[in-house]
């Protein structure tokens, strides 16, 4: 069971701490940390996982994204997470830079995560040969052409990826996709779980995130005028669901919490009985 907590926007860690505390207390394997995704500024994933094992003891893993550093930066960066106690990664490509802010801020791109899963296994053969790196991708289950994502993970795997995060799930598609991709690689792949909490939260996700399969379906689960304790339950449903039919597929689940709602998480364990 892995969980994502999205490092704050600002200096104050107070309440991702606390989400911290709370899943420690649930029995959640690993706490993982986006590298600031959609290209908005949030602080460092990897500062604030060294945080969060300081003060919980927990595994951690950021993500590290190829947007906004070169080769240097991110040798560098890895070679500071390492003295740090800091060896588990989710490698990424990264998402782009907003349109709006594109004429002041450039990206990167010094290679994909194909590129840098290479460069660490580079560094685990000379840098880090007595105690590598682990790091794994991610799978975008919704890819057009399934068959170039099913290359794309073969490829990680070779550069040495140990696992696989997909998008999350939300439909029987999603899953016949995941299904294929599990049979053509034989990847370890913890599969995306996102309680969805409302209808504004569900319609965002469909039309706002590419790659991500919201379905009609999805949506008749939600209304304009249920309560906050109603969303929350049509989202811990929809996540139980996903459990259930993805159970003879997947090795684990890696949950994503809308507005860090991770005590949402209880009820998802106690009724799907993973």
């Amino acid at each position: 069971i892995a969980v994502e907590l999205a490092p704050p926007f600002d200096s104050d860690a107070d309440k991702l701490m606390d989400a911290a505390h709370y899943l420690k207390e649930k029995g959640v394997d690993v706490l993982t940390f986006p590298d600031s995704p959609s290209g908005r500024t949030r602080a460092d994933s990897i500062l604030i996982a060294a945080k969060v094992s300081r003060q919980t003891g927990m595994c951690v893993m950021p993500h590290l994204c190829c947007r906004d550093k070169n080769a240097i930066a991110i040798r560098s960066q890895l070679l500071g997470a390492h003295i740090n106690g800091i060896n588990n990664f989710l490698v990424i490509t990264g998402d782009p830079i907003p349109q709006m802010i594109r004429s002041s801020v450039k990206s990167v791109f010094n290679f994909d995560s194909v590129g840098l899963m290479n460069i660490i296994e580079d560094m685990n053969e000379d840098q880090f040969k007595y105690e590598p790196v682990v790091y794994g991708g991610a799978i975008n289950q919704g890819r057009k052409r399934l068959d170039i994502e099913i290359s794309r993970v073969k490829k990680k795997m070779e550069a040495g990826a140990a696992f696989f995060m997909t998008q999350p799930v939300f439909s029987d598609e999603d899953i016949k996709r995941l299904s294929t991709i599990k049979k053509e690689t034989g990847a370890r792949i913890l599969c995306g779980i996102m309680p969805l909490v409302s209808l504004k939260n569900a319609t965002f996700m469909k039309n706002e995130m590419a790659g991500i399969d919201v379905t009609d379906e999805v949506l008749s689960r939600y209304s304009e005028d249920m309560t906050k304790k109603e969303g929350e339950a049509a989202g811990v449903k929809l996540a139980v669901d996903m459990i259930n039919k993805t159970k003879d597929i997947v090795d684990g689940y890696y949950f994503s919490f809308p507005f860090n709602r991770v005590y949402m998480l209880e009820d998802i364990l106690s009724m799907s009985q993973i």
